[in-house]
This record gives C-alpha cells, sequence and structure tokens, in this order.
C-alpha cells in the first residue's frame, strides 16, 4: 500500500485558500464647527456624560483586544498564500483603526447628543465585527488543520516504511495496514473539510442591514464551523490509527523512534 502524502498536503493548495475582500472601515462622521457655544452642562450631565464615555471606551478597547489578539494568529498561518493571509490581516486592522478613531472622537465629545449619535456608531460597526471575527477564525483554524494534516503525512510515510519492512520479513502487519488505510482516508477528509471552511466563508461580506444577507452569512458561517469540526474529527481519528500503528510496530519489536515523537507533537486543531 501507498500513501500519497504530497498529494495529500497538495491537494489542499491546488484550489489555494480564496482571496477576500478588504471591508470597509465603518465611517467616523464629523461634524462641522458650529457659531453657537454649546449650552453648559450641570454637574449631573456632565457625570453622565462621562460614565456615558467610559462605558463606551471599554466595548471598543474589549473589540480591539480580541481584533489585535486575532491578528497575532493571522500573521503565524503558514499554509495559506501570502495574499490571502494580507488580506486576512487587512481586514482585522481596518477594523482596529476605525475603532480607533471613533474612540478618539467619543472621547472628545463634549454633549451629550452627539455622544449618543457616536456610541450608536459601535452598534452599526458590530455588523462588521461580528462577521469578521468567526470568518478570519475559521480561516486560523482552517490553516492549523492543514500544518496538522502535513505532519500526519509525514507520519505516515514513516509509519508505511516500518510496515513494509516488517511485512517483507514475513511479519503479521494485516491489522495495522488497515489503521494505516484508514488513517490516510481521515487525513484525505480533513483536508477537504479544512478547504471547504474556507471556500465557503472567505468571500463573504458584511449584511449592512440586508436581512436576507446577513441570513445567508450566518448559514455560511454555520457551515464553514461545521466543517472545521469535521476536520477536526477526522484528525483526531488519525491520530488514534497512528498510536495502534505505533504500539502494533513496538509489540513487533520494530523501531519507531523518530515516528512515535512525531506522532506525540500532533494534536488536534482548536
Amino acid at each position: 500500500m501507498h500513501i500519497s502524502t504530497k498529494l495529500l498536503v497538495t491537494a489542499v493548495f491546488a484550489v489555494s485558500f480564496l482571496p477576500v475582500s478588504v471591508f470597509a472601515a465603518p465611517a467616523v462622521e464629523t461634524t462641522a464647527a458650529s457659531s453657537t457655544q454649546p449650552a453648559k452642562l450641570t454637574a449631573a450631565q456632565q457625570a453622565k456624560l462621562k460614565t456615558a464615555i467610559e462605558k463606551a471606551d471599554k466595548e471598543i478597547d474589549r473589540r480591539v483586544v480580541v481584533l489585535t489578539e486575532l491578528n497575532t494568529r493571522v500573521q503565524a498561518m503558514e499554509r495559506v498564500t501570502p495574499d490571502f493571509k494580507n488580506t486576512l490581516s487587512a481586514n482585522v486592522q481596518t477594523q482596529i483603526t476605525a475603532l480607533g478613531q471613533l474612540k478618539t472622537k467619543i472621547d472628545a465629545d463634549t454633549d451629550l447628543e452627539t455622544l449618543k449619535s457616536d456610541v450608536k456608531a459601535i452598534t452599526d460597526s458590530y455588523r462588521i465585527f461580528a462577521l469578521v471575527l468567526p470568518q478570519t477564525r475559521i480561516a486560523v483554524a482552517a490553516d492549523r488543520e492543514v500544518t496538522l494534516i502535513a505532519m500526519m503525512n509525514s507520519l505516515g510515510t514513516k509509519l508505511q516504511a516500518r510496515l513494509q519492512e516488517l511485512q517483507s520479513q514475513g511479519k503479521d502487519v494485516g491489522p495495522l495496514l488497515t489503521a494505516l488505510t484508514d488513517m490516510s482516508s481521515k487525513l484525505k477528509d480533513a483536508a477537504t473539510q479544512a478547504q471547504a471552511a474556507v471556500s465557503v466563508t472567505a468571500t463573504l461580506t458584511p449584511d449592512a442591514g440586508d436581512k436576507a444577507k446577513m441570513e445567508s452569512n450566518t448559514t455560511a458561517l454555520k457551515t464553514g464551523r461545521s466543517d472545521i469540526q469535521a476536520a477536526q474529527k477526522d484528525l483526531v481519528a488519525a491520530r488514534k490509527d497512528a498510536k495502534i500503528i505505533i504500539d502494533g510496530l513496538k509489540a513487533l519489536g520494530a523501531s519507531v523512534g523518530s515516528a512515535s515523537s512525531t506522532q506525540a507533537t500532533v494534536t488536534p486543531a482548536r
């Protein structure tokens, strides 16, 4: 039996992860200076303004932290094209920049009505945030899974060589070859599922209030997550197959040093 490890990995990239368009940053509106001086706020109004600004800042900071951490994970992606990686990062950075601009404007607000309008912009931008976050997480998870598939394919090649050697010596390796075949099948399916997850989500764009598009995006993201979970289950199953083979090789007195160490480093994507 032969495991075409190179083809398994290459198959993921033959289609290549799809590029996505950079989302436009939420507009930060500016108002022209008025010749009329704003009414002086009472102490109670000033306290209310201060509290509202602090609350808005915390919400913006929370999103920026999440997006910054996500961008770090994007930069660590290994198996996607540079263009795809750069576009993902640009999408995330666009949102970080826009939120920073919005925070600056909110911090400078001196009346409650203007602040109310600016705070609404945080809510309005949520549609983009709610898409960028899961969409990018799916791409990052798929990248991690493809990395694991490559590692497991390499392990499969080593295990196959050991089994062929034992088979040539007349050893009964039938059950182990069955596990190897299953391992190969699971890795092929994992590669298919990882690519499908990206393909179904990569070109989604914000719904801009369109209910039908929102529902379509939600369905696509749900499908993408399901594909990621399916690939992860395949990887778990492939890892179990590898353990069965390694344990079987040990029982037959075969050396499994490098193969065993490789298997130990492979864990399912999260």
